[in-house]
């Protein structure tokens, strides 16, 4: 996914990639696919979804407006997003962050009742616009009365925006198909480590050192901007628990996989013998009885689920980002089974 950020308007094939991180940023935090389409609607004729976008190409007009939904004046984002330490202007050297920012600031708005105002015509709260089914173009014209007030409204350009999001985006499963993708790219070419500064060089070309939780920590932070923690106790401690084992057995079965509803791209834990609740060891859940992990030695490796032992006992099944599904089986990788030294 190539974001772009600047002070340049974009065209609609450019504004593609920055429109679904967008989506999949708001879907993740329960957003509606409606909702998501009238924000965008409005985004794209605001700042024809740039977020380092100020108005009229002005850099630096402080009274004017800027960002992904033209916050005016620019201080309005710029004195929230300093105090958070998000950056904006022209550093775009951590494009997540920039992007994360501006969202986690609409969420914040959200969270705070701040800039909607309900209009008789949509009299409804910000929070319930976000879990709205009203049709796109129904949300965009709330969405543009409500909290953009814009001195031009240009309702029906909004309109069609709007639509052609709700049409021409996927919804749910792009974020986290990156992060698997992330992962798979890694297989056969990192060393293992525990190494606290090793271990974050997950990507390092043309080689690179993981173990199993930094692979997690690192595809999660490139693949789709969110921290689920640096090692496995931190990330029992994130996302949502989707499953738990109640007979504290030691292998994934078919069973298991079916009865637990797991999802491409969640994570599995395993734990010590005599402590439930805690983890040693963490793998991916691809689907179709497959893993994919970095135990020791040389990896990550493809593994067959249900035959799959760890020394310790498996535990629980955790879910960071919706949307996952069971896709058909990965090719060109052989299985193994694979018991960590």
């Amino acid at each position: 996914m190539a974001l772009i950020i600047s002070n340049a308007y974009l065209t609609q094939p450019q504004m593609t990639d920055n429109a679904q991180y967008i989506a999949d940023y708001l879907y993740a935090r329960g957003w509606t696919q409606n909702a998501i389409a009238g924000i965008l609607g409005n985004m794209q004729r605001e700042s024809t979804m740039n977020p380092g976008l100020w108005e009229s190409l002005i850099y630096g007009n402080m009274s004017g407006g800027y960002g992904l939904v033209q916050w005016t004046p620019a201080t309005g984002y710029t004195s929230w997003a300093d105090a958070r330490g998000y950056p904006w202007g022209n550093n775009y050297g951590n494009t997540t962050a920039y992007f994360n920012g501006q969202l986690e600031c609409i969420l914040w708005e959200v969270a705070n009742n701040q800039q909607w105002i309900a209009t008789s015509s949509f009299n409804f709260s910000f929070s319930a616009f976000t879990k709205s089914t009203q049709t796109p173009e129904y949300l965009a014209e709330a969405f543009m009365r409500n909290y953009e007030r814009p001195g031009v409204l240009e309702l029906e350009e909004r309109k069609q925006n709007a639509r052609y999001w709700y049409n021409n985006l996927t919804y749910g499963t792009s974020r986290i198909e990156d992060v698997v993708q992330l992962v798979l790219s890694r297989v056969g070419k990192n060393t293992y480590t525990n190494d606290w500064n090793l271990r974050q060089r997950v990507f390092d070309e043309p080689t690179g050192y993981s173990d199993c939780s930094s692979l997690m920590w690192k595809a999660f932070e490139r693949g789709a901007g969110i921290q689920i923690g640096t090692w496995t106790g931190e990330q029992m401690e994130q996302g949502d628990r989707v499953w738990y084992n109640p007979d504290y057995e030691d292998v994934f079965s078919l069973d298991m996989q079916r009865v637990s509803g797991a999802q491409r791209g969640d994570l599995v834990f395993w734990g010590p013998n005599d402590s439930p609740d805690a983890s040693t060891h963490v793998e991916m859940y691809l689907g179709n009885d497959q893993f994919a992990g970095h135990g020791s030695g040389i990896g990550p490796r493809i593994k067959t689920a249900s035959t799959y032992i760890h020394t310790g006992k498996l535990v629980e099944v955790r879910r960071y980002l919706s949307g996952g599904v069971t896709p058909p089986p990965v090719t060109g990788v052989s299985l193994v089974r694979w018991i960590p030294g």
